[in-house]
């Protein structure tokens, strides 16, 4: 199963609650970097796939 398909299927079977703490994530991730001009630059897009994406990537 590639990257995405799995990122789906696990966004498919996550809980309200579950989906309300990435939501605070993606909030999180997008403040800081709009306060790091460094990486403001670079134009990165913050969103719960890519945290999904991320986490699966390190289990």
């Amino acid at each position: 199963m590639d990257k995405q398909n799995e990122t789906r299927r696990v966004m498919m079977t996550l809980s309200d609650q579950a989906i309300a703490k990435l939501d605070q994530l993606v909030a999180e991730k997008k403040r800081e970097l709009n306060q790091n001009l460094e990486l403001a630059k670079y134009n990165l897009r913050v969103n719960k796939s890519n945290i999904l994406e991320a986490w699966l990537s390190n289990q």
